[in-house]
């Protein structure tokens, strides 16, 4: 058996033959066919034509695999019974010694048996039931395959080799299951040109006879030449690293389901009464966890927080023990939140923590105000999997026995774990990688907090905190005030770096000054535009001001810097977006009190920078200069142990 990754080609021919022995065979974890008629109709098309089809991850298995295997299903209905049931595809007296697991290729491989050997449902009601075929007779290519449900076929007659081929129908799987594709498709040639299976007087032309071969030439060449590429795991790999492997490399184009897998396994060991998700659906509308709980955009970040929770727990008696991942020889021991680490997190811990919903919600929400003093969503924060060293420890502090815990209080831990996150942020220390690290981070703090009570005052203690949380974060590599200024003054940075410095003033701002709402639908604070339009700075970077507002003239990008944005509603830049800020706050008399101060303060525009925007072009770089100062001031307050 081969030791390492390796890519080969199959034929149609090969493909369907592996599926109907059983050699390849699907994991339950595997989500159920999903494509609709038309999707297995432009696969079809593309075999036809030569096109590339893809390539299917496969995953070699001893004869003994932990893995629940199946042959390739799709749903079916029985009449009689009034019952769903399952049709399976390929031989029941198949026993290969050899089997491999479909990892990524369901879809793709249940389409090829629909297409060319005729698997359908039985129960002409369901969608799938019906046959393929290539209509010779349309003229453009695009539409020659076909899709005819059951009650079509009867309708039309189609139910016979010969009835089909009068009619320009050609069945891309054959009436003959036994049948090679030579025989089928040379069989398909001479019957095109007997004159006898032709209804009186429909026999074709000779140029279209002569057309119509030429399509089945092609069609034949196409279903023989074309190769489904084929990505083949070794057995020594387990779960846990396959999807790691996938996360990184990504081969065939979709990514090993994490979650998905952990979903399977929570269904077949809670009977169905856990659905993963199904329950981050539900968490997606709760307070704490609007904008993180996102099934379909990131789901194992909640997978990831969810076991960082295990992680944070006492290794006591009563702590549940980690599964075995399918692969490995044994359970390993869960100290991060990698993809192994969460397929090994015990059900009794899923269980219990979707017991405990809204509390493991509120930790979240919990989290986001202790750093940033606001709500936020994941795509805003830098290194949004840091979270669950925070809601690790919450964890922790709530359902191990206090006796484990010290003398901390959850206030201890805000104030320690919000330095230590904006330390991490303004460092980019996890910009090399955060998944191995947060066992060892969570660690920390939790030695830290739990050493409360060796000290006989708070000052102590966090000065020892302090010294502890600078060994891992020096203070080198913590940006400065003038550091942190050059950067908000200077276009952005990109990446969990520009996240960190836009953080403060997204989660401080609910809504404008002007009282529009800056949230969209996931919770997430997405409405930032320029204080100075870009627009309006085109428009006047001319003479003295070419220098401050000609983007290509500069070697600051002022026009384009963090100090430059605010979060501000559609429908106000909509109004503002060609006006500079003192001819827009003129038009609609605001004046800097009331809730308009208390919004701009949210957002580092204090009275000073207020009277600098309205004062005209001399002000303009004063304001700015002004304004990231005062983000700069703020930032550096965070990381500090207070």
């Amino acid at each position: 058996m081969a030791s390492s990754i390796r890519i080969s080609e199959l034929s149609i021919s090969e493909v369907l033959e592996n599926l109907s022995s059983r050699k390849w065979k699907v994991p339950r974890f595997q989500r159920e066919f999903v494509w609709d008629t038309s999707a297995v109709a432009g696969l079809a098309t593309s075999v036809i034509d030569g096109y590339p089809i893809g390539m299917v991850t496969l995953w070699e298995q001893p004869s003994d695999s932990h893995i629940e295997l199946e042959p390739l299903s799709i749903d079916d209905w029985d009449s009689q019974t009034k019952a769903k049931v399952v049709l399976e595809f390929g031989k029941p007296e198949a026993n290969p010694t050899q089997v491999m697991a479909i990892l990524d290729g369901r879809q793709r491989s249940t389409a090829l048996t629909m297409a060319f050997s005729g698997f359908a449902p039985k129960f002409g009601g369901n969608k799938y039931s019906g046959r393929y075929f290539l209509n010779a007779s349309l003229k453009d290519p695009l539409e020659r395959v076909v899709f005819k449900k059951k009650v079509e076929i009867q309708r039309e007659g189609l139910t016979n080799l010969e009835a089909c081929i009068a009619k320009g129908y050609f069945p891309l799987a054959s009436f003959d299951k036994d049948q090679s594709l030579l025989q089928q498709w040379y069989g398909y040639i001479q019957k095109l040109k007997d004159e006898t299976i032709y209804p009186e007087g429909e026999f074709p032309d000779q140029e279209e006879i002569a057309r119509r071969d030429k399509i089945l030439q092609q069609a034949f060449e196409g279903i023989t030449e074309t190769k489904l590429g084929a990505c083949t795991v070794p057995q020594r790999y387990d779960l846990g690293q396959i999807c790691e492997i996938f996360e990184t490399l990504n081969l065939t184009g979709m990514k090993v389901s994490t979650v998905d897998l952990i979903n399977s396994w929570l269904l077949r060991d809670t009977n169905d009464q856990l659905h993963l998700r199904e329950w981050m659906d539900d968490l997606s509308q709760l307070d704490g966890t609007i904008g993180w709980a996102m099934p379909k955009k990131r789901p194992e970040l909640i997978a990831q927080i969810s076991t960082a929770c295990f992680v944070a727990l006492n290794d006591l008696p009563t702590k549940p023990k980690a599964r075995r991942v399918a692969g490995s020889s044994k359970p390993k021991a869960i100290t991060s939140v990698k993809s192994s680490d969460l397929l090994a997190t015990p059900v009794d811990h899923w269980i219990h923590l979707v017991d405990h919903t809204d509390e493991f919600s509120q930790f979240i929400g919990d989290f986001q105000k202790v750093v940033a003093d606001g709500s936020f969503g994941y795509l805003q924060c830098p290194y949004p999997i840091s979270s669950g060293i925070y809601v690790g420890l919450r964890w922790h502090k709530r359902f191990d026995p206090e006796s484990t815990h010290g003398s901390w209080s959850v206030d201890d831990l805000n104030v320690i774990f919000r330095a230590f996150f904006w330390r991490n942020a303004l460092a980019t220390r996890y910009d090399q990688g955060f998944l191995s690290q947060m066992g060892t981070d969570m660690n920390l703090l939790k030695s830290i907090l739990g050493s409360k009570g060796n000290f006989t005052n708070r000052a102590e203690w966090t000065e020892f905190a302090e010294e502890k949380i600078s060994r891992e974060v020096p203070h080198s590599e913590v940006r400065s005030h003038e550091q942190l200024v050059e950067l908000l003054l200077n276009g952005r940075p990109g990446g969990a770096l520009q996240s960190a410095l836009l953080l403060p003033m997204i989660a401080s701002a609910s809504t404008d000054f002007m009282g529009h709402l800056l949230s969209g639908e996931d919770g997430s604070r997405v409405e930032l535009h320029h204080i100075y339009p870009k627009r309006w700075c085109r428009e006047n970077a001319a003479g003295d001001y070419l220098s401050l507002l000609g983007k290509d003239s500069v070697s600051e990008d002022f026009v384009d810097s963090i100090s430059n944005l605010m979060p501000i509603s559609r429908e106000v830049n909509n109004l503002w977006k060609s006006k500079s800020p003192a001819t827009f706050l003129q038009e609609k008399g605001i004046t800097y009190e009331g809730d308009v101060k208390s919004s701009f303060e949210k957002v580092f525009i204090d009275e000073e920078c207020f009277n600098l925007l309205k004062g005209g072009m001399s002000s303009i770089e004063a304001f700015w200069r002004r304004r990231a100062n005062l983000i700069a001031d703020r930032l550096v307050e965070l990381t500090e142990i207070s």
